[in-house]
């Protein structure tokens, strides 16, 4: 499977569970996948959360969804943008729903991220597992 095929698995806003550690401790909550653009896969989070500090401290993390069929994980380095042009552009693609919460990438609480190499572990049903390297 290539990263172009990925792409047309993982819907934008599809929602899923985000993963990072807290120590040694996993911390697992529900989250909403963003969209893909080049070899990034963009999610959003505010830096008044637990979960940004934890990226902080490690920024090893993983997303888990299912999307159309599929059984998707994707792993790797959280990598924050900081660009104010390319925060914008990336805002203006995150799902209605989280514009509406957090009103602008201008917004001082607003982090948006990605993982932009890592890994894809990709499945259906009882096939074997595809790994997408990026």
């Amino acid at each position: 499977m290539t990263l172009e095929q990925l792409k047309d698995i993982l819907s934008d806003g599809t929602p899923g569970y985000f993963a990072t550690t807290n120590g040694e401790q996993l911390e697992v909550r529900g989250w909403q996948y963003q969209f893909a653009e080049e070899n990034k896969f963009y999610f959003m989070t505010a830096n008044t959360k637990n979960v940004y500090k934890q990226m902080q401290t490690n920024p090893n993390v993983a997303f888990s969804c299912a999307s159309d069929g599929y059984n998707v994980r994707i792993s790797g380095k959280a990598t924050f943008v900081t660009d104010a042009d390319e925060k914008e552009k990336a805002f203006a693609k995150v799902s209605a729903q989280v514009q509406k919460m957090y009103e602008g990438a201008s917004n001082p609480i607003v982090e948006i991220f990605y993982i932009g190499s890592g890994e894809v572990k990709v499945s259906k049903g009882f096939d074997p597992i595809e790994v997408v390297k990026f």
